[in-house]
């Protein structure tokens, strides 16, 4: 019995897990529609900069572009983002 309680809260457990998310982000494009690449993997000053464009204060190398955590969807493009953030009524 006692095995028994013991492995429904160890799955209870793993199953806790698996619904607990990291850190979403994307990977923003450029004006043409690609990625930022980067050389220096993990942080770097390069990709923080361009985070930072995209209106998202984190941001580093992985797999060899930026990766923005928090980047959402609609400000992945640069000119969305700009739209977004910036106070010009006419973009």
């Amino acid at each position: 019995m006692m095995k028994l309680v013991l492995f429904g809260i160890i799955v209870i457990l793993f199953s806790l897990i698996g619904s607990i998310h990291g850190i979403s982000g994307n990977y923003p494009l450029n004006p043409y529609g690609g990625y930022y690449y980067c050389t220096i993997l993990g942080e770097n000053e390069y990709c923080k900069k361009i985070c930072r464009i995209h209106g998202v204060r984190y941001g580093y190398c992985y797999d060899s572009a930026c990766w923005c955590e928090t980047l959402k969807d609609e400000d992945v493009s640069v000119w969305n983002a700009v739209k977004k953030h910036c106070k010009n009524p006419y973009l």
